[in-house]
């Protein structure tokens, strides 16, 4: 399970640093688009018709980038009514949550297929930029895919520490205690 996890954390690491760019373009896309908008609007008088749509695009991208971001640093939203102290019945505990959230996930991957197929069939274009609204909806699918992967890696993660493997060297932050050892 460790070599799996090993294999599936080198993969994530990949797919963040390209995340990272994604971001980063995102963010100036939108501090430019913005910042024309203001300038235009206050000193010349005129506003941009199409800076208020592309905000609102690169604004759904930050979006799915950043709840998958959430869920790498396992900083997502969550209530926690139970917080064992030992670490493997804290890991089994979230492996269900994880298990949990798969299925909710892969539900919200359908839907959005299911919404990208439903505006090929019937195309609409947003009305300044004139391009098609798959280009935001396959965010949505694009997301929710790094979030599945990443909780595939909890997952996996979860099982290494019930099993009682040491992931120590893959995760700094998890120290399995064996049996008559003190924390």
């Amino acid at each position: 399970m460790k070599g799996l996890l090993t294999v599936l954390k080198k993969v994530d690491d990949h797919i963040y640093s390209v995340q990272k760019v994604f971001i980063l373009v995102a963010v100036a896309i939108m501090v430019v688009t913005n910042g024309a908008q203001v300038f235009c609007r206050y000193v010349l008088h005129s506003s941009l018709p199409w800076s208020e749509q592309l905000s609102l695009l690169m604004y759904l991208v930050l979006v799915m980038l950043g709840a998958n971001l959430a869920v790498k640093t396992d900083s997502e939203t969550k209530i926690d009514i139970v917080s064992p102290k030992d670490p493997k019945r804290a890991a089994m505990l979230r492996l269900v949550c994880d298990i949990f959230s798969l299925i909710a996930i892969v539900a919200f991957i359908r839907s959005a297929v299911a919404l990208v197929a439903y505006t090929v069939k019937f195309p609409n274009n947003y009305s300044s930029l004139k391009i098609s609204y798959n280009y935001c909806y396959v965010w949505l699918i694009i997301g929710f895919s790094l979030i599945f992967i990443d909780k595939i890696i909890n997952l996996v993660k979860n099982i290494c520490i019930v099993k009682g493997e040491d992931i120590s060297d893959l995760y700094p932050e998890t120290k399995i205690v064996k049996e008559g050892e003190n924390e």
